[in-house]
């Protein structure tokens, strides 16, 4: 009948609403240090966002804590950048390094001269309207 017709029954497919997804942000830096002083410093930085996206046990070790969170805003001159969507309280989802570019190289104690980090920072918060004519 179709195809005698040349027509096909129409499925009435619909989607609907089931829910928001939480907004995620990523940050990609590259750290270039002149010296294995900066180079230093580097691995400090990455440490520290490393230790603050993990969570912590508990005594007796049967719980975790929630790891760190974070408040980031984009910033212009010394003041808030209200240019750019404001990000709710966050935690650090994933973190990525990459030591070295295209061509690797290290200062004489080993340490690259170029390390490639990328954050992808994920909101604790489900955005509604409200939140959005705020500036979220």
């Amino acid at each position: 009948v179709q195809l005698g017709t040349k027509t096909i029954v129409n499925a009435f497919r619909e989607q609907f609403f089931e829910q928001v997804d939480y907004r995620t942000f990523n940050f990609r830096y590259t750290f270039m240090p002149s010296s294995p002083q900066e180079g230093r410093a580097v691995k400090n930085i990455i440490n520290l966002f490393k230790f603050h996206m993990h969570p912590e046990l508990t005594l007796g070790n049967l719980f975790y804590l929630y790891p760190s969170e974070f408040e980031m805003m984009y910033f212009y001159r010394n003041k808030a950048n209200d240019y750019f969507e404001r990000i709710s309280t966050c935690y650090l989802e994933d973190m990525q390094v990459e030591y070295g570019g295209d061509i690797f190289a290290s200062f004489d104690n080993g340490e690259p001269v170029e390390v490639n980090m990328t954050l992808r920072f994920r909101e604790i918060e489900l955005l509604t309207k409200g939140r959005i004519k705020e500036g979220f």
